[in-house]
């Protein structure tokens, strides 16, 4: 049975000699032994080879699930094929063939092939066998996402250039990959953010706005009862669009805004006129008092600055821009912001709101996020969103922020600049301590908890920090929904292979496999 093999004529001389009984039986043992050490060495080349094929037509299926369904079954085989035939360069596979098979939604890609033999060889195995094959379905189901974007004053200049290059790319890709049988498929919503969200001038009749005055939270910057919209008229002024964020515990979920609940509803942005008589005033633009008595008699900067009278009195300063900061003096100071853009299959309408990016003010993510939900809510202020027992969509939130939360200390009355959560006095974050410090662990831990609601209705968050060396990136990293979610970016221009990445991971997601 051996005479096929070099050993077998040693086998035959030690088999003459009486001495050679111990040797022959070695020899026979010899060889089943080389035979299985050959075998165990043979297909653990074969596994990593399987392992790298399976890997191969998995990424390849996966990658032509995402292509626009218009390409034909020959183009999908070509790419397949390069693809896979590139993966494998490197491996020990011979043979190979990759075949692709399309049918309705599933993409399925196959791989033939083998591995060459070595010490297996001795008793007739020249080869084992490579069979495997992936599959993909393509995403039959529809994306919302939404764009929480920093527009804050410290993203000046390449931050905010590297960002539109960034986000507009992403824009682009995931519409790429939209079925044009299927143009409801993706929706884009753009969210530009600071220490306020502007959810565009035309909204001040719209329901969700407390046009009437009934939020407890409406008159708290001022010394009496006063209604924000008709100030604005009163002044001959127009509200530019910016919101308050919504007191607790609505400024972290998805209540819908109501009159039969008045803190539901969201307060015009009003940055009032700040007392004459505070050296540190940031927003002086009136006289306090229309008399020149109470000018002088009248004490207490917070009283003076509370003061509805004033308004629809002359100006005192120029409404133009102050400092070259971007600011503004007057009531819409600080919402120098583009508008939020709601849910949109417009391509050409995303990636305009994003080039009109410009920037201002402090960050207040939670607030930014808040408004994040709210345009993919499908019981939100700006009604876009599927319901959240729709299996068939899902949603996720981009957020981009390139600093901590900040409700910066000043040196005035106030002890703060007015904001999205009007002063700091105004006990808004559940402090109304003077330590920036503090005031930055009270917005994150509203944002801590705003994160975990989002999550629990079903929302997937992508957090993005850039270019941040102050603090730690665990309030982020939790806050995205799993930890390969987040991305900690040192520098900006890096941004556009940070939002390919999340992109890619979307359009992943969105694959049933």
């Amino acid at each position: 049975m051996f005479g096929t093999f070099p050993t077998a004529s040693i086998i035959a001389r030690l088999g003459t000699d009486e001495r050679g009984g111990v040797a022959v039986i070695f020899a026979l043992t010899l060889i089943p032994l080389l035979a299985l050490s050959g075998m165990a060495i043979d297909l653990s080349a074969n596994t990593n080879a399987r392992r790298k094929a399976q890997n191969a037509v998995d990424a390849a299926a996966l990658s032509l699930a995402k292509l626009p369904s218009g390409l034909t079954d020959a183009d999908l085989a070509d790419r397949a094929k390069r693809q896979v035939t590139a993966a494998m360069a490197e491996s020990q596979a011979t043979g190979v063939d990759v075949a692709t098979f399309r049918s309705g939604e599933t993409i399925r890609v196959t791989l033939t092939g083998a591995t060459p033999t070595t010490l297996a060889r001795v008793v007739g195995f020249t080869s084992l066998g490579l069979n495997v094959s992936g599959t993909s379905k393509r995403g039959s189901g529809n994306l919302e996402v939404a764009l929480v974007l920093d527009n804050t004053g410290s993203m000046a200049g390449a931050k905010l250039a590297n960002l539109k290059t960034a986000a507009t790319d992403l824009v682009n890709n995931l519409f790429e990959e939209v079925d044009p049988a299927k143009p409801n498929a993706l929706k884009v919503a753009v969210v530009p953010f600071s220490m306020t969200v502007n959810v565009g001038a035309s909204r001040s009749g719209d329901a969700f706005i407390d046009k009437d005055a009934l939020a407890s939270y409406h008159s708290q910057i001022f010394a009496m009862k006063a209604n924000r919209l008709a100030l604005f008229t009163k002044m001959g002024v127009a509200w530019a669009g910016c919101v308050e964020s919504r007191p607790a515990p609505y400024d972290v979920d998805d209540t819908p805004a109501s009159q039969g609940v008045p803190d539901s509803l969201f307060v015009p942005y009003f940055a009032p006129d700040e007392s004459d008589k505070d050296g540190n005033a940031a927003n002086d633009y009136l006289d306090d008092y229309s008399d020149i008595l109470s000018q002088y008699l009248v004490t207490g900067d917070r009283k003076r600055q509370g003061q509805t009278a004033k308004y629809g009195t002359p100006w005192k300063v120029s409404r133009s821009d102050r400092g070259g900061a971007g600011y503004i003096y007057g009531p819409n100071a600080g919402c120098e912001l583009q508008p939020v853009t709601p849910l949109t299959t417009s391509k050409a309408t995303v990636t305009a709101a994003i080039a009109s990016m410009s920037v201002i003010g402090d960050t207040n993510v939670a607030l930014g996020l808040a408004w994040g939900w709210h345009v993919l809510s499908p019981t939100g202020p700006l009604v876009r969103g599927a319901p959240y027992t729709d299996t068939t969509t899902r949603k996720f939130a981009v957020v981009m922020t390139d600093g901590q939360n900040t409700s910066a200390y000043r040196s005035n009355s106030n002890e703060s600049v007015y904001s999205g959560i009007g002063y700091i006095w105004a006990n808004r974050l559940g402090t109304t301590s003077s330590d920036t410090a503090i005031r930055t662990r009270a917005i994150d831990g509203r944002l801590a908890l705003l994160c975990s609601n989002m999550k629990s209705a079903g929302i997937q968050i992508f957090t993005v920090r850039v270019e941040v060396s102050e603090g730690t990136s665990d309030l982020l990293r939790s806050c995205a929904s799993n930890p390969s979610m987040f991305y900690d970016v040192s520098d900006s221009g890096n941004l556009t292979a940070t939002f390919r990445a999340i992109g890619a991971q979307i359009s992943e997601l969105r694959i049933s496999r």
